[in-house]
This record gives C-alpha cells, sequence and structure tokens, in this order.
C-alpha cells in the first residue's frame, strides 16, 4: 500500500509559501523595496502598470550582487542577513527569512539585472515558476533592477481575488508610504502606469511628511522627544484641531520597521482626550529605537506585528510625551510675549470726571445657544401639504387627515425629538433622522441639470492624503454634480471655489473627508452608485443635529416633509425615525 504522506514538489511548497508573503501586489512592493533598503540603497525607484498585475519594477542604486548571489538569491531560506540562530535577536535588516523572492517566482515572471560596483559587467536572470529560464552577462548600472510580471499567472484563483485597479492601486501608495516615512534619508520615486506620483528628496522627517500629505501639515505638526533606557520616542503628532475620523494617518514605527498596534497607538489616542470629539483620532509619525533584544519581529509573516519585552513601560512613555507636546507647544504657540505691554493712556485734566465706557449689548443673546452650520431651509407647515402625487405616511392615515386642526401642535423634547399628534396618536419623531431623510431624498432625486451653487467669497486649497486624494480624483466627476467648482492643482491640492447651495465652505470640506471615509469603510468600487454615496454623506452631514433648539415653524417644516417622503419611517441609514403612541397603549400605561 503506497504512502498517504507525500514531500510536495518545490513548485507547490514555494507556491505556499507565496501565499503567506505575497497577498496582493502591494506585498511585492513591501518585499522588493525592503531589499533595495537593505542593499544600502540611497535612490529607489517604483514603477507600476495595471495596479501591479502587469508590471512591479524596484531599480535601486545599492550594492548589487554577483552572478552567483543573484542565482541563490531565489532559493528558499537564502538571505545574507542571519547565519545563526542568536542573529534572530539582534535583527537590524528589513528582510531577514530569504522567503521573499521565492516566493514572488513562484507565481510570476521575474527579470533580474543586478551588478555590483567592481564589475565590468552585471548580471541578468530569468525566472518563471522558480525555474530559471535564462542567465547571461549584462551592461548595466550598479544596483538591481526587479521586474515582477504578470502577477498570479499560475493561480488564477488568487488572481481573480484581487480587487480592482484603484484598490490595489490604493494599497500600493499606503506601502510606499510607510517605507518612504521611516527612509527620509533615501530619494524615492514613484510611477504609475508612466505618471509621476512622488518625487521624494533625502530630507528630515517632518519635510518628508509635508512632501507626503501635503503641505498644510507645515502648520500642523508638533514634535514629540523622550528618550530613557528602555526606549527612545522621536516623531510628531498633529494638533488637536486637525484630528480625523479614521485612524489613517497613524505610524508607528519600531527601529526603523512599520508596525501595527492598538495597544501603544491608545496611548496617543488618550493622550488627546478632553481636547477632541468622541470617534475622532489624532495622526501621528513617531519613531520608536529599542534594544533589538527586548523586540521579537519574527511572530508574522508580514512583520509588521512586533511583541514588546514591556510594553506597559512603552505605553506609559508614549503617553507622557503625546501629554507633554500638546501641553507645551499647543499653550506656548497661541501666546504671544513679543508684544509691548505699555499703552499710552490721555491724563485728564484737573476736575474733568472719567467716563465710563459704553457697551451695547442684546438681552436676548445666548451664548449657549449653538447655530447649526447648515443652511437647509424647512418652509411653513401651510405650504407642504400640496399634493404632488407622492405615497404618503399611514399608520393609520394620512398624516394631513388625522391632524387634529389645521394648525397642529408640536413640542421639543430635550432637543432631540418633536412630539406631535394626529386625531388618535401621539407621534415622537427622532429630528435629526428625520432631517436626514429629507434632505437624502431631495440630494438623490436632483434634477443635476438645474443644480445650482454659490461662489466662495474666499476660495480655498485643501490637502488629503494620497490615498484620499486618488481617490477624490476619480469622484469629480460625480461631486461636480451637486454644485462642487473643485479642481485639481499642481502642488497636490484641490481649488474649492463654489459648493451647493445649502452649505458653507467649511461643510463642504468636512463632507469631502467624510465621503472618503466612508467609502474607505465599505468598499470604494461597490456595486451602489457613487451618487448614491455622496447624497448620503451630504445628508448626514447637513441635517440638524440632536442639541440643536428648533422654532415651531422649523418643526412643522421637518414633520411636514417628513410625511411626504418616499420613506418617512425609516432614515436613510436604516434607523427609526417615529416612534407612534395610540389611545389604547396610553391607556394601559395608567391601568
Amino acid at each position: 500500500m503506497p504512502n498517504l504522506i507525500q514531500i510536495l514538489p518545490p513548485n507547490i511548497s514555494n507556491q505556499i509559501a507565496a501565499g503567506e508573503v505575497v497577498q496582493r501586489p502591494a506585498s511585492v512592493v513591501k518585499e522588493l523595496i525592503e531589499n533595495a533598503i537593505d542593499a544600502k540603497a540611497t535612490h529607489i525607484q517604483l514603477n507600476i502598470k495595471d495596479a501591479g498585475k502587469t508590471l512591479i519594477q524596484v531599480i535601486d542604486n545599492g550594492t548589487g550582487m554577483n552572478e552567483e548571489d543573484a542565482l541563490i538569491s531565489f532559493e528558499r531560506h537564502a538571505t545574507s542577513k542571519i547565519k545563526t540562530s542568536e542573529d534572530l535577536f539582534h535583527l537590524t535588516t528589513m528582510g531577514f527569512r530569504g522567503e521573499a523572492l521565492a516566493s514572488i517566482a513562484a507565481i510570476a515572471h521575474v527579470e533580474m539585472k543586478t551588478k555590483q560596483e567592481n564589475q565590468e559587467l552585471g548580471t541578468f536572470v530569468e525566472m518563471e515558476g522558480n525555474v530559471c529560464k535564462n542567465k547571461t552577462p549584462i551592461a548595466c548600472e550598479k544596483g538591481t533592477s526587479i521586474s515582477v510580471k504578470n502577477l498570479f499567472y499560475n493561480v488564477p484563483a488568487r488572481r481573480n481575488f484581487l480587487k480592482t485597479d484603484p484598490i490595489e492601486n490604493n494599497h500600493i501608495l499606503e506601502e510606499f508610504i510607510r517605507t518612504a516615512l521611516i527612509n527620509n534619508d533615501i530619494a524615492f520615486t514613484y510611477y504609475n502606469n508612466g505618471k509621476l506620483i512622488h518625487k521624494l528628496d533625502k530630507q528630515n522627517l517632518k519635510k518628508r511628511i509635508i512632501d507626503l500629505f501635503g503641505k498644510a501639515y507645515n502648520e500642523r505638526l508638533l514634535p514629540i522627544e523622550e528618550e530613557i533606557d528602555a526606549v527612545k520616542i522621536s516623531g510628531f503628532i498633529i494638533k488637536a484641531e486637525y484630528v480625523k475620523k479614521n485612524k489613517s494617518e497613524q505610524y508607528f514605527f519600531v527601529n526603523n520597521r512599520y508596525m501595527r498596534n492598538s495597544y501603544l497607538a491608545n496611548s496617543i489616542d488618550r493622550a488627546y482626550q478632553g481636547m477632541i470629539q468622541e470617534k475622532t483620532y489624532p495622526a501621528f509619525f513617531i519613531h520608536l529605537n529599542l534594544n533589538p533584544e527586548n523586540i521579537d519581529v519574527n511572530i508574522h509573516p508580514t512583520k509588521t506585528e512586533i511583541k514588546f519585552l514591556d510594553d506597559k513601560v512603552i505605553y506609559a512613555v508614549l503617553y507622557a510625551a503625546a501629554k507633554k507636546s500638546l501641553g507645551q507647544f499647543t499653550l506656548i504657540n497661541q501666546l504671544d510675549f513679543s508684544l509691548d505691554s505699555s499703552f499710552e493712556f490721555t491724563p485728564l485734566k484737573k476736575g474733568e470726571m472719567p467716563t465710563m465706557p459704553r457697551t451695547n449689548f442684546n438681552p436676548d443673546y445666548n451664548p449657549f445657544e449653538k447655530e447649526t452650520t447648515n443652511k437647509i431651509s424647512y418652509p411653513k407647515q401651510e405650504d407642504i401639504f400640496e399634493d404632488k402625487g407622492v405615497n404618503i405616511f399611514t399608520i393609520e392615515e394620512s398624516f394631513k387627515t388625522n391632524y387634529s386642526n389645521n394648525n397642529p401642535e408640536v413640542i421639543q423634547f430635550l432637543n432631540k425629538y418633536i412630539i406631535t399628534k394626529t386625531k388618535n396618536n401621539i407621534l415622537i419623531i427622532n429630528q435629526e433622522r428625520a432631517s436626514q431623510r429629507i434632505l437624502y431624498d431631495k440630494f438623490s432625486s436632483m434634477d443635476f441639470a438645474d443644480i445650482s451653487c454659490q461662489q466662495l467669497l474666499f476660495p480655498y486649497n485643501h490637502f488629503f492624503s494620497p490615498t484620499h486624494t486618488t481617490q477624490l480624483l476619480e469622484l469629480l466627476p460625480d461631486i461636480r454634480k451637486y454644485g462642487f467648482a473643485i479642481e485639481y492643482q499642481k502642488d497636490g491640492s484641490f481649488n474649492i471655489t463654489a459648493t451647493p447651495n445649502e452649505m458653507n465652505s467649511d461643510d463642504a470640506q468636512i463632507i469631502l473627508e467624510d465621503l472618503l471615509f466612508e467609502l474607505n469603510q465599505t468598499n470604494f468600487n461597490s456595486p451602489s452608485p457613487k451618487s448614491q454615496k455622496i447624497a448620503l454623506t451630504m445628508a448626514k452631514r447637513l441635517s440638524i443635529k440632536e442639541g440643536k433648539q428648533l422654532q415651531d415653524e422649523e418643526m412643522l417644516g421637518i414633520v411636514g416633509q417628513l410625511f411626504s417622503s418616499s420613506s418617512c419611517e425609516i432614515s436613510p441609514f436604516g434607523k427609526k425615525i417615529i416612534h407612534k403612541l395610540d389611545m389604547e397603549e396610553i391607556d394601559n400605561i395608567f391601568g
């Protein structure tokens, strides 16, 4: 009887290994750039075609390899980084397992050109499915160029699981950003389908952040520094007024290696408590330098998870350093000690009485009453019952006919609910959700040919993150339909000169950021139309919020428009809008 257990052939075992190392094109980008960094390159160029499915090319000016090393580099567990088991606990290089090139070559066509400084000719190697198809001397520059073509050509199931080009490009861009942030002493160039995306010179960390995330960050960054025996902390955090609704710009680096660690990230978030709203998060770019013996990076194929010997100490130091930076720089920068404290005054003449300053005030002004930021107007109740052929909400009968009189009573409860009545029922309406439904119906049924907009008195430029910039460029045609006048500028910013009539310039900026965030929470290329997502985002942002005190006329307008909407019971986000109390329920309460 034949043996049931067999040794897998190299081509299959390499494909299995590739499944851990190469999950998508961005994984290849990461491995190749890390190899270039370990080769002591001072300039690295990344070329991408068709989101990495057709071509991923990394060119560096590092040390290069001789012919023998070039061939061995495609073997599994072939590495120049470690020689003994002890070396695993003193790692200073990016790669060390020797699996990357073997894994990549197992699922793609790979071409390598490499040359050392003291060689007259370099070496050209062509691999296909871990088989060397060609090896020949070649004239080339010092360093290494690796081209990965037709990724997953022999694993069609893996290729079919790849996302759309915009999504894969975003993953590649994010990998590029992570690597470029921590290696600011290296120049980088990034081309996508022949278009220059980034050209980064050798520079300090702050300049690198500004080049990657936009000029606006020049005024937003606060330095963070601390050093004890266990760890040295350096980098930048963001000013409290510039926090975001997501954690997309939170970057930790440990010994020049990107790391994910929600526990340590919480130490920075916690330092902002009391300064920012709930569910908002600060951006940060923080380097941690530790003794390699006190960390373990060999726990995950992507090497983005790191174990610490004592992460509680690091947490405490990070928290203290962030609090110190926020307290020191946000307070001092607001105080101007350069002003002359002396002032001029006119002395009184003998016998002249001083006159008290006169102050005009409005006795009805309430400083604690917050104005709404939107300009949405709700018509008077008597204007909203015109028959427009819309299906009216029917809990029992139509809203219009069930009112006890032509001017129904409305009251507001806790600045959150509108309470009104029909002949036989009491209706409790969530004012924010009702407003969302009204606005969503308006925006989703707009006739784009008749859309109106308002020119901004002070047009402004806004920078988005690289990932969001790519997405926003694709969304521009849809966004413009709603009345936005927005153009992409050469410096990487977006110039906003006009907005829909319903919003102001502050709303416009936040709506664009919210839209990009919501798209990333789900799927940037999901089947639902982008126009629907824009309508949802605008409705959410411009709706009347809980806590807003309303006048009777406003409440009547909301109630009337709600009952003429497409679905007055459910908000566009699937939440309940109305709760009905009938006479029987009320009687039962009192037994």
